[in-house]
């Protein structure tokens, strides 16, 4: 059972990607930025890089491939957390963002954590984690943001850390 969620965000695709994920066309924009998002490089390859974060005391192995400026992938690797996909999607007005987890608890629990996602779940991950990209899109439209501000604000990248949803 799939648990998705998306918005559009006034934004280039590649603007958008750029923020959300912190990698460009070369790989990561910034070792710092990329550190905080993901955690500790543990290994990189060709598009994708295994990282260990910790949160809230549990240490996850994420696998994340990146494939610029459409799709990021993060599996958590030996690891109950749901694994999670981006998809970026040029559409009018902007960029089409979606947002999936795949939450690897089945039977009793899984059907829970679906009926708890559907009725308030949505609403408590998803507008946390969209709303500051929407946002960040929406100020620099209006001009809001000089270029010190848009390398600041990159940082707040999705809202929440990759590890945020569903366990």
């Amino acid at each position: 059972m799939k648990l998705s969620f998306h918005t559009t965000v006034p934004g280039p695709i590649e603007e958008v990607y750029e923020h959300v994920t912190a990698v460009g066309p070369d790989g990561p924009l910034d070792r710092v930025l990329f550190s905080q998002k993901y955690g500790e490089t543990v290994e990189e390859t060709e598009g994708a890089v295994l990282t260990r974060d910790t949160d809230e005391g549990d240490e996850v192995l994420w696998l994340c491939a990146f494939e610029y400026p459409r799709r990021r992938t993060m599996e958590a690797v030996e690891s109950t957390w749901a694994d999670r996909e981006d998809v970026f999607e040029i559409v009018k007005g902007g960029t089409r963002w979606t947002v999936t987890f795949n939450p690897k608890t089945g039977g009793l629990q899984g059907l829970v954590q679906y009926l708890y996602f559907l009725a308030v779940g949505k609403y408590r991950v998803g507008v946390p984690v969209l709303s500051p990209v929407v946002q960040h899109f929406r100020r620099k439209a209006r001009g809001e943001l000089d270029s010190a501000e848009d390398s600041a604000d990159q940082g707040s990248g999705d809202g929440e850390p990759p590890t945020a949803p569903v366990s």
